[in-house]
């Protein structure tokens, strides 16, 4: 598998590394491409002939309203997107466990006037529990 089918450029705020999941079960794979910044996400499922070519049988594509990571002490999780826009709680609930709770990552969201992602807390680069590693303390 070469890099460049690893990621792709978004669809909302063009950032060039959007993070692309696959998984198959049979003649069947889906796919997952999530922006990591923005949480514009297009998810497909495929179906793949005896000639091994593959046919799309659904795709979704939605709007991202922001995306975040939160990795607990000691553990580890993935990106994860808001598709609609986050009710103040869930920010604060997110915002608190980056700031005061020891949980890693970060969170953004999409500002639909100025059309980009604004990092609110965090840094995506925070992952590690580690001093000194990626600039964590």
């Amino acid at each position: 598998m070469q890099l460049s089918e690893m990621h792709t450029r978004c669809g909302q705020c063009h950032f060039n590394y959007s993070r692309i999941d696959t998984e198959a079960w049979g003649r069947f794979s889906s796919r997952r491409i999530m922006c990591p910044i923005c949480g514009w996400t297009v998810y497909e499922e495929h179906r793949w002939d005896e000639s091994g070519e593959s046919v799309l049988m659904k795709r979704n594509e939605a709007q991202g309203f922001g995306a975040y990571r939160l990795i607990p002490p000691g553990g580890y999780t993935g990106y994860n997107a808001f598709h609609s826009e986050p009710p103040p709680e869930v920010l604060n609930n997110i915002k608190e466990l980056l700031t005061e709770k020891g949980w890693k990552g970060y969170l953004s969201v999409w500002d639909s006037k100025e059309k980009k992602a604004k990092l609110v807390t965090g840094h995506p680069l925070n992952k590690f529990d580690l001093a000194g590693v990626n600039g964590s303390k």
